[in-house]
């Protein structure tokens, strides 16, 4: 068995490799060393120890690239090596288990003949290596003679290279350049001669590393950055749950984390890709305008020369609409009267009764919603603390750090005197201090607030009613409805968007304030809904 490498450790069963972080890196590292678990299989640990060893190293020489440079980001694990430091990682794991196998005695104790070897295999092998590096051998012979080397790097995941394919057949030329390498210092070695420097041109020194380096910018250190300054702001929350998932995928798509390597091709490519399995406008609205958005960002911090994504255009036709995208009069009766005479179904099971938190959102979120026109996980973040009065007008303030607000601004929306009379701040007032339409719990997980959550069952429940076309959203049909009514009755725009958080269209709009007096005014011209009464209830 050979002898066991320095930077092996073992724990219990397990072989793992460890290597220490100086302390003038830790703090950009994030740790005091670096360790990955091998299995219990020694020889099997000492082949894989040396791809991740590799990695370990770009790890430390990038950290301490950014501590020269003044750069506290953390660096990042590199998914994959380039070819030159998969060349430099070859010849060198090559030697190391060339001398362990010399240092522990294994060649003297079963006979080895390292001359006699040399004439009878390594000729026809070592013309192999050649006709491979020139570029003419085909695929198969290529895979006989240094697939087993690639193969090994795609099983550690430090290539993608599929066979076959330029980047495969290139990264194997260099492979079996560097195997003639390594089988001449064996040969230096058998015969007891000094090792000579390797004249590959992959195992030669770069001659600017250092800048190679300082040009590298990280596609996920960039989401970080934009996220971040948005954080500063009080937002972002949102865009983090759902635009790092899709940034982790194109990362693994191109195969690397370098944002100075994009072109427009490498923003088109991954476009294509998701056109086969997502819907144009979810690519056009979510994972190109995410790339587009940080991109700039990193264009106007310095970050980047360019916006690779500036100009990726994803074609969406427009939806052909057989009506209107708001609730007709009597689909917003029918989902009204629902929310009113609402009693959740008798369960013995805890986890199946519904919550007295979700019953009240069920029963008043879609009165709030008709009457003021607001996002439904805008009322449903509602707190008891929310709901106001002021020179006699009930009213709701829509403040982002209840929940999330779009535009990260607050808003008063008068209450409609309807929703007074059904008796809502009665049912505010008995309520305990806090949320009103979810339970709220400092400990939970997740980037989702719980308020997004009962939006979405209200989504669904009210889709499960079967009042409503399929082409209305359950939710946003509401703002839909809202807008047209007050268009019919002349009210005036701007008061009507602010009460629903709508920008101004025209800086001319922008002048002068909407109070809560003239948002009043235009609620109480509002229509009330007359629903039908049940049996032992008079009409709402």
């Amino acid at each position: 068995m050979a002898g066991k490498a320095k930077w092996l450790r073992q724990r219990g069963t397990t072989w793992f490799v460890r290597v220490g972080v100086p302390k003038d890196l830790r703090e950009i590292v994030g740790k005091s060393e670096l360790h990955e678990a091998l299995g219990g299989n020694q020889r099997e640990a000492e082949r894989r120890s040396h791809a991740v060893l590799t990695r370990f190293h770009a790890i430390l020489d990038e950290a301490k690239l950014k501590l020269a440079q003044g750069s506290g980001t953390p660096p990042r694990l590199a998914r994959t090596l380039d070819a030159a430091k998969l060349a430099h990682h070859h010849y060198q794991s090559q030697l190391d288990e060339d001398a362990a196998l010399r240092d522990s005695g294994a060649l003297a104790k079963i006979g080895h003949d390292r001359a006699t070897y040399r004439r009878l295999f390594e000729g026809g092998y070592t013309s192999a290596l050649r006709e491979v590096v020139s570029g003419i051998a085909p695929d198969d012979k290529i895979g006989a003679t240094i697939g087993w080397a690639i193969d090994a790097y795609a099983a550690d995941k430090l290539t993608k290279a599929e066979p076959g394919t330029p980047e495969w057949r290139a990264l194997a030329r260099t492979l079996a350049g560097i195997q003639l390498e390594v089988l001449q210092r064996q040969k230096e070695r058998d015969e007891g001669q000094p090792e000579a420097e390797p004249a590959h041109p992959a195992l030669k020194p770069s001659a600017a590393p250092v800048q190679a380096k300082r040009d590298r910018v990280s596609i996920l250190d960039l989401l970080d950055g934009y996220l971040a300054e948005l954080r500063a702001s009080g937002r972002g929350a949102e865009a983090e749950k759902r635009w790092t998932p899709g940034f982790k995928q194109f990362v693994r798509h191109l195969g690397h984390d370098d944002a100075s390597r994009l072109t427009k091709a490498d923003v088109v490519a991954w476009k294509d890709a998701l056109l086969t399995t997502m819907s144009p406008k979810t690519v056009r609205d979510t994972n190109v305008a995410a790339l587009r958005a940080v991109f700039q960002w990193a264009v106007d911090n310095d970050r980047l020369k360019a916006n690779p994504a500036k100009e990726v255009k994803v074609r969406v036709l427009k939806k052909v609409r057989n009506r209107e995208k708001g609730f007709t009069l009597d689909e917003a009766k029918a989902v009204l009267k629902a929310a009113r005479d609402h009693s959740p179904a008798h369960s013995d099971n805890p986890r199946t009764r519904e919550s007295a938190p979700m019953t009240a959102a069920k029963r008043w979120v879609p009165w709030l919603c008709a009457h003021t026109g607001a996002r439904v996980a805008e009322m449903t973040q509602l707190r008891k603390q929310d709901v106001r009065e002021e020179n006699g007008i009930a009213f709701v303030r829509i403040a982002p750090e209840a929940g999330s607000v779009k535009s990260g601004q607050y808003r008063d929306a008068p209450l409609h005197p309807q929703i007074v009379e059904m008796g809502f701040l009665d049912f505010v007032k008995a309520a305990p201090d806090g949320p009103l339409f979810y339970v709220d719990n400092p400990n939970r997980a997740g980037k989702s607030h719980p308020s997004k959550q009962i939006a979405g069952r209200l989504a669904m429940w009210v889709r499960a009613l079967n009042v409503i076309a399929a082409e209305v959203d359950p939710n946003h049909g509401w703002r839909h409805r809202f807008k047209t009514v007050a268009r019919e009755l002349g009210l005036d725009p701007r008061v009507i968007d602010k009460i629903q958080g709508h920008a101004a269209r025209t800086a001319g709009e922008d002048y002068g304030d909407v109070t809560l007096k003239a948002a009043y005014a235009a609620i109480k011209q509002m229509p009330h809904y007359t629903i039908a009464k049940k049996a032992d209830q008079s009409a709402a």
